[in-house]
């Protein structure tokens, strides 16, 4: 059977891995928001770890999409235009694919377990110190990860102007910058606010007689 033309394959890629992305991108966010909103403020209950769980899987059909559909390119690449392949950009969002799903491994591995575990309590319910680093540096390289592609894809004065090392040398800045930054408004700001706003009148309702 004859391949379709290479531009109607290119157009396919594209619209998949924008899917992909979508898929991604989408579905990172609103798994910070969950956990943000329903594990960390209140407890966790079955019924939004399910809704938890089915986000998180769509998000690895996400980056399988994008994994397919990103060395699909190549092939094309190494086909028909082997000089795009020298393009410094393409090779800095592969490496940023793999950060993905390594980091995604560990997601499914080490944090949703204690997800699974803290069910009828509070995220950071006996959760120890590196836990909780550990949480906070995956998400900032979920959060970060799924994004940066996106930017690359859109930035094309980047083409063959930029090196991959000084690519990914700025991505390694923002995760590293992102996470810091979620520590310090967890201590400063989102843990005082829990503890003085939602956790005491709590308490004072289960104290009265």
């Amino acid at each position: 059977m004859e391949l379709p033309p290479v531009e109607t394959l290119k157009t396919l890629f594209i619209a998949g891995h924008l899917v992909g992305l979508a898929f991604g991108v989408g579905g990172a966010l609103t798994l910070d928001i969950i956990a943000f909103r329903y594990f960390y403020l209140e407890r966790i209950t079955q019924e939004k770890l399910v809704l938890f769980h089915f986000i998180a899987r769509l998000v690895t059909v996400g980056l399988t999409i994008l994994w397919l559909t990103g060395l699909a390119f190549l092939w094309i690449y190494w086909q028909t235009q082997p000089e795009l392949l020298g393009n410094p950009k393409v090779w800095a969002k592969v490496v940023i694919v793999i950060v993905l799903t390594v980091n995604g491994y560990f997601l499914h591995h080490k944090v949703f377990p204690i997800l699974d575990r803290n069910l009828g309590h509070h995220m950071f319910h006996r959760v120890k110190v590196d836990e909780k680093a550990m949480m906070f540096t995956l998400s900032s390289i979920s959060i970060i990860s799924w994004g940066f592609p996106l930017v690359l894809g859109v930035a094309s004065s980047l083409n063959f102007t930029t090196g991959m090392e000084n690519i990914l040398a700025f991505y390694f800045l923002m995760l590293s910058s992102t996470c810091l930054l979620m520590l310090l408004v967890f201590k400063l700001f989102l843990e005082p606010f829990k503890r003085f706003v939602i956790d005491r009148p709590v308490h004072r309702r289960e104290a009265r007689p």
